[in-house]
């Protein structure tokens, strides 16, 4: 099985003051257990690791980034100019639903490699028909 994990998840798992963190938490557990293997993008990189410097520290953004990206379990992809494209596209089409382009980019990379469960707390990808994990 493959998930796709989403800043929220990201965030909680690092920030103990997170709402979320103990659900992730056990989540994380969960993931580890099952060896499911974990899909990232380079938006939600980007923005995991600026959310976790500013609301946590510099030094926890950097040993966040660290053991990402030396996890044999996380494979961050590339978002492509064709899937920037598109995910541009749909960021047009749901005006009223308030997506990030990131999370835009996310459902792309998801619906190209056939991944319908996200690791996440953002009730966006519920919005737009995917499963939270």
């Amino acid at each position: 099985m493959r998930l796709f994990v989403d800043t929220s998840a990201w965030l909680a798992l690092n920030d103990k003051n997170d709402q979320y963190h103990n659900s992730a938490t056990a989540k994380i557990a969960a993931v580890k257990k099952d060896r499911i293997e974990l899909i990232t993008s380079e938006y939600v990189i980007d923005e995991s690791i600026t959310l976790i410097r500013y609301r946590i520290s510099h030094q926890a953004a950097v040993t966040f980034g660290d053991s990402l990206f030396n996890s044999s379990i996380v494979n961050v992809l590339d978002i492509t100019q064709e899937d920037r494209l598109k995910a541009w596209e749909v960021f047009k089409r749901y005006g009223d639903k308030e997506l990030s382009f990131t999370d835009c980019t996310s459902f792309i990379l998801m619906r190209n490699l056939k991944i319908h469960k996200a690791f996440t707390f953002d009730e966006h990808f519920k919005q737009i028909g995917l499963e939270i994990f």
